[in-house]
Order: structure tokens, then sequence, then C-alpha cells
């Protein structure tokens, strides 16, 4: 499925709708290069799914994940060399815990700590004015 944004508005109406999904899917990727929106998505979403005012959530870049209401964990992983530093900084449990939801930025580093029962959300920004989302399920192999 793909959704276009040409504003902040569409933008938060499209974390609505995600919003609404997350119950079946508690972990969602997030794609897309520097600057396409990632972060601003997922505020709208926290917000969404937690009632935190929007000015109380920020970017996790620093410290790569914020957690809110011990429910919801917000990752960025940009900066992240290896899966080994993602266990020093004591993140692989908060990543794998079924009871949190994960909305995580970069995650190429931790997809094979992550569920399979994952929502993929690719971020394409072509101009300064539009966003395209598309979203995906991966395929699950059967053994």
């Amino acid at each position: 499925m793909q959704l276009k944004s040409k504003s902040l508005d569409q933008t938060a109406q499209i974390a609505a709708l995600v919003a609404k999904e997350i119950p079946q899917t508690p972990c969602l990727l997030l794609r897309g290069g520097l600057g396409a929106g990632k972060t601003t998505f997922s505020k709208y979403l926290i917000h969404y799914l937690t009632g935190t005012p929007l000015e109380e959530i920020t970017s996790p870049t620093y410290s790569y994940v914020h957690v809110y209401d011990k429910k919801l964990a917000h990752f960025d992983l940009y900066r992240v060399p290896s899966q080994d530093y993602l266990e020093e900084l004591g993140l692989i449990e908060l990543l794998s815990d079924p009871c949190v939801i994960k909305i995580i930025e970069w995650p190429d580093i931790a997809l094979s700590l992550l569920p399979a029962n994952r929502l993929e959300i690719t971020i394409d920004s072509p101009d300064s004015e539009e966003r395209g989302f598309s979203f995906s399920f991966p395929l699950v192999k059967q053994d």
C-alpha cells in the first residue's frame, strides 16, 4: 500500500491510520534517507498511541532509545555500529520484548533480533513538499 503526504497534517493523518493497526503489528521499521521524515512521523505515531504531547516527544538520535509509558520504545539505530554494541547498551532485551511496541528508525543492524510480524514503512521524499509512504510486511518462510 502507498500513501502520499503533502503537509504535516496529512503526515499526522497517516500516523493516525497506522496507530490503529499497532495491536496487530507491534514492531514498525522506518526506512528512508536523512531528512525523509522518519522522526516526524514517529512523533505523531507516539502521540496517537500514548497521548504524550508532541512537544515532549524528541528524537532518540543521541540516546538511541526513548521509552514512553513503559509500553512503547522509539529507537534510532543510525549510529549503532554492531549488534554487540546494542548488547553493550542494554537494548537487546527491549528490542526483543513482545510486550513493548517498537518504532525503529534505521533498523538494519537489529533485523535478526526483531519479530517476523512487523510492518516496514519506507518514506520517500522526492521533494521538500511531498512524502511517499510505502507499507509492507516481510514474507515469513514456513519451515
